[in-house]
């Protein structure tokens, strides 16, 4: 028996099938891509809606950046330090602690993030670094949010959310007769706090 060979109209019909097949396998790949892009931009939606201030804070550690405060101060410096409720940086030679609900904003020159804080660490609030500059007895500024002003002396005391700053003129030792007042401040009062001693 004889068998004719394909026409003509034959080949139209198999290449319209092929043409068919490969249109929707591209259509399919692109969905899957984008099926696979918007997956990735979810993804990365999430992270970063879990990034806490303090991650943010800690991937610029050892750089300089500016803060902006609530009391209307600005001050620049290289980040050296960032606790679960304060971050350090140095001046000229100063350590200047700002709290961070004392923030209005942080100018950096990237985006770099860190990781949470361990464990100790993220226990370390502004109370325990107030009572480290209260043990050396350090002098420090202690600038208030409003109005705007600053005072000069020693921390004589910490409480769980105020401290007691014993007034004295710069460069004199913390003798009692050398204090003209005791200042109570509370935590949420405090704007920026500057001392020559550096915080570890």
């Amino acid at each position: 028996m004889e068998v004719d060979p394909p026409s003509a109209a034959t080949y139209r019909g198999a290449m319209r099938w092929d043409a068919l097949f490969t249109d929707l396998e591209s259509q399919l790949q692109e969905a899957a891509s984008a099926q696979q892009e918007s997956e990735i931009r979810e993804r990365t939606r999430g992270e970063q809606a879990r990034l806490t201030l303090v991650q943010r804070l800690s991937g610029q550690v050892g750089r300089q950046v500016g803060v902006s405060t609530r009391g209307g101060r600005s001050v620049t410096g290289v980040l050296t330090n960032v606790g679960a409720q304060w971050l350090a940086l140095a001046v000229e030679g100063r350590s200047v602690i700002v709290p961070l609900p004392a923030l209005r904003t942080v100018r950096a020159s990237d985006r770099a993030v860190g990781q949470p804080l361990p464990g100790i660490e993220a226990k370390l609030g502004l109370g325990l670094l107030l009572r480290a500059l209260s043990r050396d007895r350090a002098q420090v500024a202690l600038w208030v949010t409003s109005p705007e002003s600053g005072y000069f002396g020693v921390i004589d005391r910490v409480g769980a959310d105020f401290l007691e700053l014993a007034l004295i003129a710069r460069g004199d030792e913390r003798r009692a007769a050398g204090v003209r007042e005791v200042l109570t401040v509370p935590f949420s009062s405090i704007d920026t706090l500057e001392s020559e001693s550096s915080i570890e």
